[in-house]
């Protein structure tokens, strides 16, 4: 079997079409039945890319961007920054709580620690940022993310209401109370 070389790096503006791309697909896998089908036949990766590009050339410390190159191709990213405050509110956290806004990696190669590697290396970015905690949201249905961070020891909280795409959805807030301990049990993990 072959090994697969992994590179995880800060995001640049060249990389605005990957985001996009892994985006859409990781939606149209993840979300089917979960979101209107109309909405996810309606993502467009062109539109999708102009928003990456935007962000990507206007990111700010202490925002990180994380991507996941194989073979020079993106197959993953986790962005990640300050708590916003309709989320630190929602689940009574303080502003010291990061939030990971997203986190996705291409259908086609999950399961292989990519996700755990980039949301370690952007918990990490946040940690030396000063930041003592980590908040994430995933839509409820969202089975194969919610094990993900239960394995993780990401404490879930009670559903947040919210609307995604035009749809009303619930999601789940998972909180590290210490950023810290996820980024050792992440590091540990990788040996």
């Amino acid at each position: 079997m072959n090994e697969i070389s992994v590179s995880i790096r800060g995001a640049e503006t060249s990389d605005a079409i990957g985001l996009a791309r892994v985006q859409v697909e990781t939606w149209r896998d993840a979300y089917v039945g979960v979101l209107p089908d109309d909405a996810l036949i309606e993502l467009d990766e062109m539109r999708a890319a102009v928003r990456w590009t935007r962000l990507v050339s206007t990111l700010e410390e202490p925002d990180r961007l994380s991507v996941a190159m194989i073979d020079g191709d993106l197959v993953g990213f986790c962005h990640g920054g300050p708590g916003r405050r309709s989320v630190t509110v929602a689940i009574g956290a303080n502003d010291r709580m990061a939030e990971v806004y997203s986190l996705y990696v291409d259908p086609n190669y999950q399961g292989l620690g990519i996700g755990r590697a980039l949301l370690g290396h952007v918990a990490h970015g946040l940690e030396s940022g000063g930041f003592l905690s980590l908040t994430i949201l995933t839509l409820e249905a969202n089975r194969h993310g919610r094990r993900f961070y239960d394995t993780l020891g990401g404490v879930s909280g009670d559903a947040v209401p919210s609307v995604v795409s035009g749809a009303p959805v619930e999601q789940i807030p998972y909180v590290w109370p210490d950023i810290s301990v996820l980024v050792r049990r992440i590091e540990t993990a990788r040996g």
